[in-house]
């Protein structure tokens, strides 16, 4: 296990600063250019008006505006809201996403070099609902690739050469994130967990070993040379690296442990019921001609307590909420009070006010944090917290007894994020940092003297074997 520590501790520093990639909400919006309402909006033959809609949004690709449905009954479809009728990602159109989406994203002029359509790669791991993929090399500075969705025809990836360069000394040899492994992903769970398992089991042996060996006569330890420095570092940081690989264990949720999980029925009960076809089409069509619709890149359906609306969202993420017949619809305090009873069901509600600040469950990680925001606290039995976003009533957040657990089991011992003050740069990179590098010393020291013991056995059993020949 000492190697396998090794890469983890190694690919942790690398972790620190450079993620694995992915495209967030805002890099999607500016991928995207303005709908082009004006050739907007005609439906064609899409099926049963009394469909129920789960989502719709409406953008464009090629400079034609289309729309994308999921609905009730699973099916996705993309219409052409210019030419009306469903329609299809092919090759040539998912490179003419590309190109559009390239000219908005890179910073400076870039020449297509490559393309290719996959099922998946090393970068789109976990992206299998969105195949096929069509994956663009560009010529640019960065040599960036754009992956655009068969599916949807959304831009889902975007990778530059340094990140999957720092990823290979990252995160892929820290999550064991190799993309053929990957395919298998119980094999792959599996692997990870019983890495850990066992890697906490020697960690907290080794820890016990290190402090029942302790010799105040001796300094300490009674070790020499590389021994001594092993225990030495390791009565110093056992602790944390004991902390860090039990916390990459409970990451895996093994066998079910303190799995996370979204409440969908609280989700469901603020929603309400589920617009139908007839309904979205209609709506559609009054707010094309709005004022806060002009340059909108995205519109996306928001239904509230069975009603629908839409949030409008310029390309710099400014958003707008307007109802079914295209007016502004401001959230009021009433809309989120009967938006925390729908949320808690048949539980009673303990707390339900806005918060203006981050709290020890809802704080800035990787995206851009809403605040304020309005959290509700409900009595039953797992003290069920939920956070609203106060401009669209959707639901941001929710957390149950195991989703809090989590969070200090594995965000608070793995990523050392459990209060404000140390999640604060640079304070969590000293802090980190300087214990990370006390670990690393205690893993080399025992990887050292493991190759070390192991070429002796290795020798001496050579020596046996080779006087038993003669």
């Amino acid at each position: 296990m000492s190697i396998p520590m090794l890469v983890w501790f190694l690919s942790g520093f690398v972790m620190m600063y450079v993620p694995y990639p992915h495209i967030s909400e805002g890099d999607r919006l500016r991928s995207l250019g303005p709908l082009s309402w004006h050739a907007c909006c005609q439906f064609g033959q899409t099926g049963d008006d009394n469909a129920r809609i789960l989502f719709a949004q409406a953008e464009n690709i090629v400079g034609e505006p289309v729309l994308r449905l999921r609905r009730a009954d699973g099916a996705h479809i993309i219409i052409d809201l210019a030419k009306g009728g469903a329609t299809q990602i092919d090759f040539n159109r998912a490179g003419a996403i590309a190109l559009g989406a390239a000219r908005r994203m890179i910073n400076q002029s870039a020449r297509l070099i490559d393309a290719k359509q996959i099922e998946t790669d090393q970068w789109t791991v976990g992206l299998a609902a969105e195949a096929p993929l069509f994956r663009f090399a560009f010529d640019d500075d960065d040599a960036t690739h754009i992956y655009v969705s068969g599916t949807t025809g959304e831009v889902v990836q975007r990778t530059t050469a340094a990140q999957r360069f720092w990823n290979w000394l990252g995160a892929i040899p820290h999550w064991f994130y190799l993309a053929d492994l990957r395919k298998h992903a119980v094999l792959w769970s599996e692997i990870v967990i019983w890495a850990a398992l066992l890697g906490t089991f020697l960690t907290a042996l080794g820890l016990y070993l290190g402090i029942s060996q302790i010799k105040p006569i001796a300094g300490c330890s009674p070790y020499r040379g590389w021994l001594h420095w092993h225990h030495f570092a390791g009565l110093l940081f056992g602790i944390a690296t004991l902390a860090w690989v039990l916390s990459g264990l409970i990451s895996m949720n093994p066998w079910g442990f303190l799995g996370e999980q979204f409440d969908d029925q609280a989700r469901a009960r603020l929603e309400g019921q589920i617009p139908q076809w007839k309904e979205v089409r209609a709506s559609l069509d009054l707010i094309r001609s709005r004022s806060e619709s002009i340059g909108a890149v995205s519109v996306v359906s928001a239904p509230l307590d069975g009603r629908l609306y839409w949030l409008v969202k310029q390309i710099d993420g400014t958003t707008t909420r307007l109802d079914a017949a295209g007016n502004v619809a401001v959230v009021s305090d009433s809309d989120l009070s009967e938006a925390a009873r729908r949320v808690a069901g048949s539980a009673a509600i303990s707390e339900a006010a806005m918060l203006d600040k981050q709290d020890a469950y809802y704080f800035q990680q990787d995206e851009r944090l809403t605040l304020p925001v309005y959290r509700v606290v409900l009595s039953d039995a797992d003290r069920t917290r939920c956070y609203i976003d106060p401009k669209t009533g959707t639901l941001l957040h929710s957390l149950n007894s195991n989703d809090r657990w989590y969070r200090w089991l594995f965000g608070g011992l793995h990523r050392l994020d459990f209060a404000t003050w140390i999640r604060a740069r640079p304070i969590w990179d000293i802090v980190v940092l300087s214990l990370m590098t006390g670990g690393l010393s205690l893993v080399v020291a025992g990887a050292y003297l493991a190759v070390a013991r192991a070429c002796k056995d290795g020798a001496f059993l050579f020596g046996l074997l080779t006087k038993h020949d003669e």
